[in-house]
């Protein structure tokens, strides 16, 4: 077993190419579609018809004092063009004691703007009444209770930049897995199989050694990507560590398993190759590593999406995160995942020794 195990490494080690290569995409892809998704500021457009320049200025100063919004000064004639060529759906117009939405369309952030102006009116409002109750007083508003919290957006950027993470980097994960047992097509065609089945090693260290290399590599690049990401995206992976890490080695045997069926099946290498990116790539969709499985209303996709791996393994790592789920806790999507591992590799290996015989 050892051996069929080192001389797999000796393989990898001089065409490493392929590993790099989806790590390097793994990268690339997170951090393109997690940058575009992360937390981003709240644009508004302001004007007043009140107002002075600098007025207005020194308000749109104090409302930009909050980093998520930022308040841009434009004129009226500007912001009903723009909203009438529906470059945004709405502008404010501000006043020294309240405000008006200039509104084209309905939007998304407009309901979270009106709370953040509100409540900026309402305390600027109550110290100017105070200020005119006892005049020459030097009045502020401090906190007398300071809470920490973390806003919906900031959750939510958090939440997506976490899933884009776990669902890209088990999905590129198939592919370096599968491409990498190309090798094992590869020997079972040229015979080199059937003489390593004749020779002194056992069929059980045979299919051991290759299968703990190929669970190792996936292993240990889906470690590393995690590790890479999330120092990128300055995203915390937190929770139970072994819970996590046996739902991460459940799901790349489980693809291992798959490829080891996918080879049974398969009768040319061209053949394998033009089955493993679709194979990969409908398990993806299927399995919500693109987009949340919440969307889908279908019942049909919904029954096909618990098939997936990739659906049990993505959704059993954010749950155990955020949930901070106990090992016991995450034990379904694990068990899933070695059922499936032990269906596909039962069949597979069935059918290998078939096509041996």
């Amino acid at each position: 077993m050892l051996t069929v195990y080192a001389m797999q490494w000796k393989r990898l080690i001089k065409k490493p190419f392929l590993v790099l290569l989806f790590m390097g995409l793994t990268v690339m892809m997170v951090t393109v579609v997690a940058g575009s998704q992360g937390n981003q500021k709240t644009t508004v457009r302001a004007f007043s018809e009140t107002l002075s320049s600098d007025q207005l200025d020194t308000l749109v100063n104090t409302l930009n004092e909050d980093e998520n919004f930022h308040f841009e000064q434009m004129t009226r004639e500007d912001i009903q063009e723009d909203i009438r060529m529906d470059r945004y759906g709405y502008g404010v117009n501000l006043d020294t004691e309240n405000y008006r939405f200039l509104v084209g369309r309905e939007s998304q952030t407009m309901a979270i703007v009106d709370q953040y102006l509100q409540q900026f009116y309402r305390e600027k409002n109550t110290l100017a009444a105070v200020r005119a109750d006892f005049p020459g007083s030097d009045l502020e508003a401090n906190e007398v209770v300071k809470v920490q919290t973390n806003s919906l957006t900031e959750l939510s950027g958090n939440i997506t930049s976490m899933s884009v993470i776990l669902g890209m980097t088990f999905y590129f994960s198939i592919y370096s897995v599968l491409f990498l047992m190309l090798n094992l097509f590869e020997e079972k065609k040229s015979g080199t199989w059937n003489r390593l089945i004749f020779s002194p090693i056992s069929k059980t260290q045979l299919y051991l050694g290759h299968l703990i290399f190929y669970v190792t590599i996936g292993f240990l690049q889906v470690l590393t990507l995690f590790i890479i990401l999330s120092q990128l995206l300055s995203i915390e992976f937190t929770g139970n560590i072994p819970a996590l890490l046996a739902i991460t080695f459940s799901y790349i045997l489980c693809i291992v398993s798959i490829g080891i069926l996918l080879t049974a099946f398969s009768r040319t290498v061209s053949m394998l190759q033009v089955i493993i990116p679709i194979v990969a790539t409908a398990m993806a969709m299927l399995g919500g590593a693109f987009w949340p499985l919440q969307v889908v209303n279908n019942a049909f996709l919904e029954f096909a999406a618990e098939l997936m791996p990739i659906k049990h393994a993505v959704y059993g790592m954010m749950e155990t995160i955020l949930q901070n789920r106990s090992f016991l806790e995450s034990i379904q999507p694990i068990s899933i995942l070695l059922l499936m591992s032990v269906l596909f590799m039962g069949v597979g290996i069935n059918l290998m020794e078939r096509v041996s015989r």
